[in-house]
């Protein structure tokens, strides 16, 4: 069939359609500032491993807020080096503080993320600590 049958337009052309009709109106809403995105995603690949969460559960359930690596290794069943660097990168993501002691450094859940990280971790709702199942 011509085009000129189907668009009733002799020229050949297609009409110019200045808006796209299978999308609606344009959104009327603002992105999240990109500065903030960059620290949520710093923070978010530091907590993107299953030895890391394990780590934020321990410090989140240590009973004074805070342990060492020397506590930490037997928990998780890791060699010392393993679990250092782990907390390397929790700290380098602002997600944990870092204090020595003598020879030992001494780690803790930095506070401004303490509720958002037990929330996630330990779960909302009923508080059985049950990980939903995949979807």
């Amino acid at each position: 069939m011509p085009v000129e049958q189907v668009t009733g337009n002799s020229s050949g052309l297609l009409p110019f359609i200045d808006e796209d009709p299978t999308c609606g109106p344009p959104l009327e809403v603002d992105p999240l500032p990109r500065e903030r995105a960059e620290v949520l995603a710093r923070h978010m690949k530091g907590i993107a491993d299953p030895t890391r969460l394990q780590i934020l559960s321990v410090l989140l359930a240590a009973p004074e807020g805070e342990a060492c690596v020397c506590d930490m290794t037997p928990l998780l069943g890791l060699a010392q080096p393993t679990v250092s660097y782990h907390m390397k990168i929790l700290v380098d993501a602002g997600l944990v503080s870092r204090r020595k002691r003598g020879t030992w450094a001494w780690y803790a859940v930095r506070a401004e993320h303490r509720a958002v990280l037990d929330a996630l971790i330990w779960g909302e709702g009923d508080g059985d600590g049950e990980v939903p199942p995949e979807a």
